[in-house]
Protein backbone atom coordinates (compact mmCIF):
# COMPACT_ATOMS: atom_id res chain seq x y z
CA UNK A 1 0.00 0.00 0.00
CA UNK A 2 1.43 3.40 -0.91
CA UNK A 3 1.14 6.11 1.68
CA UNK A 4 1.89 8.84 -0.42
CA UNK A 5 3.17 10.94 3.19
CA UNK A 6 6.38 8.66 2.85
CA UNK A 7 7.69 11.17 -0.47
CA UNK A 8 6.32 14.27 1.54
CA UNK A 9 8.56 13.50 4.30
CA UNK A 10 11.56 13.18 2.40
CA UNK A 11 11.65 16.38 0.38
CA UNK A 12 9.57 18.55 2.94
CA UNK A 13 11.86 20.63 5.30
CA UNK A 14 12.71 19.52 8.60
CA UNK A 15 10.10 21.04 11.66
CA UNK A 16 13.83 22.54 13.33
CA UNK A 17 15.36 23.76 9.76
CA UNK A 18 16.28 27.50 10.71
CA UNK A 19 14.58 28.08 7.38
CA UNK A 20 11.28 26.48 8.58
CA UNK A 21 9.39 29.32 11.16
CA UNK A 22 6.37 28.61 13.27
CA UNK A 23 4.68 30.86 11.51
CA UNK A 24 5.25 28.80 7.94
CA UNK A 25 1.77 27.12 7.15
CA UNK A 26 1.29 28.91 4.08
CA UNK A 27 -2.21 26.86 3.18
CA UNK A 28 -4.47 27.74 0.40
CA UNK A 29 -7.84 27.79 0.46
CA UNK A 30 -8.50 24.99 -1.53
CA UNK A 31 -6.14 22.93 0.81
CA UNK A 32 -7.41 24.31 4.12
CA UNK A 33 -11.00 22.91 2.80
CA UNK A 34 -9.14 19.31 1.71
CA UNK A 35 -8.23 19.27 5.69
CA UNK A 36 -11.69 19.79 6.70
CA UNK A 37 -13.29 17.32 4.19
CA UNK A 38 -10.81 14.89 4.63
CA UNK A 39 -11.01 15.07 8.54
CA UNK A 40 -15.00 14.41 8.68
CA UNK A 41 -14.38 11.22 6.48
CA UNK A 42 -11.36 10.23 8.08
CA UNK A 43 -13.80 10.45 11.38
CA UNK A 44 -16.22 8.96 10.26
CA UNK A 45 -14.21 6.00 8.75
CA UNK A 46 -12.24 5.23 12.23
CA UNK A 47 -11.01 6.36 15.55
CA UNK A 48 -8.18 9.03 14.74
CA UNK A 49 -7.50 9.46 18.36
CA UNK A 50 -7.53 5.62 19.12
CA UNK A 51 -5.14 4.67 16.10
CA UNK A 52 -2.50 7.04 16.98
CA UNK A 53 -2.45 5.85 20.36
CA UNK A 54 -2.37 2.02 19.13
CA UNK A 55 0.45 3.33 16.57
CA UNK A 56 2.49 4.91 19.23
CA UNK A 57 2.43 2.01 21.69
CA UNK A 58 3.13 0.14 19.07
CA UNK A 59 6.48 2.14 18.15
CA UNK A 60 9.04 1.69 20.59
CA UNK A 61 11.01 4.53 19.80
CA UNK A 62 8.24 6.93 21.25
CA UNK A 63 8.67 4.84 24.52
CA UNK A 64 4.66 5.88 24.61
CA UNK A 65 4.07 2.77 26.61
CA UNK A 66 6.72 3.14 29.26
CA UNK A 67 4.95 6.41 29.82
CA UNK A 68 1.37 4.69 30.81
CA UNK A 69 2.86 1.89 32.34
CA UNK A 70 4.35 4.53 35.02
CA UNK A 71 1.26 6.56 35.17
CA UNK A 72 -1.14 3.84 35.24
CA UNK A 73 0.65 1.50 37.40
CA UNK A 74 0.22 -1.43 35.34
CA UNK A 75 2.26 -3.17 32.92
CA UNK A 76 1.70 -3.49 29.31
CA UNK A 77 4.05 -6.10 28.15
CA UNK A 78 5.35 -6.68 24.75
CA UNK A 79 2.45 -7.34 22.55
CA UNK A 80 1.34 -5.26 19.88
CA UNK A 81 -1.87 -3.31 20.58
CA UNK A 82 -4.61 -2.25 18.67
CA UNK A 83 -7.55 0.26 18.55
CA UNK A 84 -9.70 -2.06 20.80
CA UNK A 85 -7.01 -2.21 23.62
CA UNK A 86 -6.52 1.17 23.56
CA UNK A 87 -10.41 1.24 23.89
CA UNK A 88 -9.59 -0.90 27.15
CA UNK A 89 -7.03 1.53 28.77
CA UNK A 90 -8.16 4.33 30.86
CA UNK A 91 -5.38 6.40 30.50
CA UNK A 92 -5.09 5.28 26.54
CA UNK A 93 -8.79 6.05 26.01
CA UNK A 94 -8.26 9.61 27.92
CA UNK A 95 -5.30 10.49 25.19
CA UNK A 96 -6.88 9.46 22.27
CA UNK A 97 -10.06 11.72 23.13
CA UNK A 98 -7.21 14.30 23.50
CA UNK A 99 -6.36 14.05 20.01
CA UNK A 100 -9.96 13.90 18.55
CA UNK A 101 -10.61 16.96 21.19
CA UNK A 102 -7.97 19.23 20.00
CA UNK A 103 -7.89 18.59 16.24
CA UNK A 104 -11.53 18.89 16.36
CA UNK A 105 -10.94 22.20 17.35
CA UNK A 106 -7.86 23.24 15.31
CA UNK A 107 -10.06 21.94 12.11
CA UNK A 108 -13.14 24.14 13.15
CA UNK A 109 -10.66 27.61 13.10
CA UNK A 110 -9.32 26.66 9.34
CA UNK A 111 -11.57 29.18 7.46
CA UNK A 112 -10.97 31.81 9.80
CA UNK A 113 -9.75 34.89 8.97
CA UNK A 114 -6.53 34.71 11.55
CA UNK A 115 -6.08 30.70 11.46
CA UNK A 116 -2.85 30.71 11.60
CA UNK A 117 -2.68 32.48 15.10
CA UNK A 118 -5.77 30.80 16.51
CA UNK A 119 -4.28 27.11 15.62
CA UNK A 120 -0.54 28.63 16.62
CA UNK A 121 -2.15 29.70 19.70
CA UNK A 122 -3.67 26.40 20.46
CA UNK A 123 -0.50 24.15 19.62
CA UNK A 124 1.78 26.43 21.87
CA UNK A 125 -0.76 25.91 24.65
CA UNK A 126 -0.28 22.12 24.21
CA UNK A 127 2.84 22.07 24.27
CA UNK A 128 3.24 24.21 27.54
CA UNK A 129 0.71 21.78 29.04
CA UNK A 130 3.06 18.70 27.70
CA UNK A 131 5.93 20.30 29.78
CA UNK A 132 3.87 21.26 32.77
CA UNK A 133 2.16 17.51 33.33
CA UNK A 134 6.23 16.34 33.09
CA UNK A 135 5.71 14.22 29.58
CA UNK A 136 9.46 14.78 28.17
CA UNK A 137 9.90 15.17 25.04
CA UNK A 138 13.06 14.26 22.76
CA UNK A 139 14.17 15.06 18.87
CA UNK A 140 12.81 12.00 17.72
CA UNK A 141 9.87 12.21 19.70
CA UNK A 142 7.95 14.77 17.84
CA UNK A 143 9.18 13.33 14.66
CA UNK A 144 7.41 9.95 15.42
CA UNK A 145 4.46 11.61 16.92
CA UNK A 146 4.03 13.77 13.80
CA UNK A 147 4.66 10.65 11.61
CA UNK A 148 2.13 8.14 13.17
CA UNK A 149 -0.98 10.78 13.37
CA UNK A 150 -0.33 11.05 9.30
CA UNK A 151 -0.18 7.79 8.77
CA UNK A 152 -3.26 7.30 11.03
CA UNK A 153 -5.28 10.34 9.01
CA UNK A 154 -3.95 8.18 5.51
CA UNK A 155 -5.06 4.89 6.94
CA UNK A 156 -8.46 5.63 7.93
CA UNK A 157 -9.07 7.77 4.72
CA UNK A 158 -8.09 4.16 2.83
CA UNK A 159 -11.00 2.63 4.28
CA UNK A 160 -13.25 4.64 2.54
CA UNK A 161 -15.04 2.08 -0.17
CA UNK A 162 -15.71 5.87 -2.55
CA UNK A 163 -12.05 6.59 -2.41
CA UNK A 164 -10.18 7.69 -5.17
CA UNK A 165 -8.12 4.41 -7.36
CA UNK A 166 -5.45 3.73 -9.27
CA UNK A 167 -5.51 1.38 -12.28
CA UNK A 168 -2.07 -0.48 -12.05
CA UNK A 169 -1.09 -3.44 -15.18
CA UNK A 170 -4.75 -2.29 -15.97
CA UNK A 171 -6.70 -5.04 -13.90
CA UNK A 172 -5.56 -4.63 -10.65
CA UNK A 173 -7.33 -1.09 -8.47
CA UNK A 174 -5.11 0.13 -5.36
CA UNK A 175 -6.89 2.57 -3.66
CA UNK A 176 -4.98 5.91 -2.71
CA UNK A 177 -4.83 9.31 -1.21
CA UNK A 178 -4.77 12.13 -3.81
CA UNK A 179 -1.61 13.73 -3.16
CA UNK A 180 -2.69 17.18 -2.72
CA UNK A 181 -4.68 15.93 0.68
CA UNK A 182 -1.50 14.78 2.13
CA UNK A 183 0.47 17.12 1.29
CA UNK A 184 -1.97 19.64 3.01
CA UNK A 185 -1.94 17.37 5.99
CA UNK A 186 1.93 17.28 5.86
CA UNK A 187 2.02 21.08 6.06
CA UNK A 188 -0.84 21.23 8.60
CA UNK A 189 0.44 18.75 11.54
CA UNK A 190 4.01 19.91 10.71
CA UNK A 191 3.12 23.48 11.94
CA UNK A 192 1.24 22.16 14.79
CA UNK A 193 3.81 20.51 15.88
CA UNK A 194 6.52 22.61 15.44
CA UNK A 195 4.29 25.28 17.85
CA UNK A 196 4.17 22.39 20.38
CA UNK A 197 7.64 21.84 20.49
CA UNK A 198 7.74 26.07 20.60
CA UNK A 199 5.44 25.73 23.24
CA UNK A 200 7.15 23.29 25.19
CA UNK A 201 10.80 24.69 24.90
CA UNK A 202 9.17 28.19 26.21
CA UNK A 203 7.73 26.83 28.98
CA UNK A 204 10.81 24.74 30.22
CA UNK A 205 13.11 27.91 29.70
CA UNK A 206 10.47 29.62 32.41
CA UNK A 207 10.21 26.98 34.85
CA UNK A 208 12.96 25.76 37.49
CA UNK A 209 12.99 22.21 35.99
CA UNK A 210 16.49 20.83 37.15
CA UNK A 211 14.94 19.86 40.87
CA UNK A 212 12.16 18.01 39.21
CA UNK A 213 12.38 14.18 38.70
CA UNK A 214 11.53 13.78 34.70
CA UNK A 215 10.06 10.74 32.82
CA UNK A 216 11.48 10.48 29.86
CA UNK A 217 8.30 9.44 26.73
CA UNK A 218 7.96 10.59 23.58
CA UNK A 219 3.99 10.91 23.39
CA UNK A 220 1.93 13.54 23.31
CA UNK A 221 -0.53 13.17 26.19
CA UNK A 222 -0.98 14.79 29.91
CA UNK A 223 -4.07 13.83 32.39
CA UNK A 224 -7.36 12.46 31.65
CA UNK A 225 -9.08 15.77 32.83
CA UNK A 226 -7.05 18.18 30.51
CA UNK A 227 -7.29 15.54 27.23
CA UNK A 228 -4.35 16.43 26.20
CA UNK A 229 -2.66 15.26 22.95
Amino acid sequence: MDLPFREARQTSPSPDSPSVGPRSINLSIAERQAICASWEKASTQSDIGCELVARLLNDNRTRFRALLECKSGSFLGSGNYTTEDVNGMNRARSVADGVNCFFNKVISKLMDHNYIEEIQDLSLQLGAMHFRMKVWFQAENWLCVKNCLLDSVVSALLKDTKGTYLICGGIKKVQTVEKHITHAWFKFVQFIIQNMKKGFLSEALNSDSHNQPKTECASPCSSSSNHSI
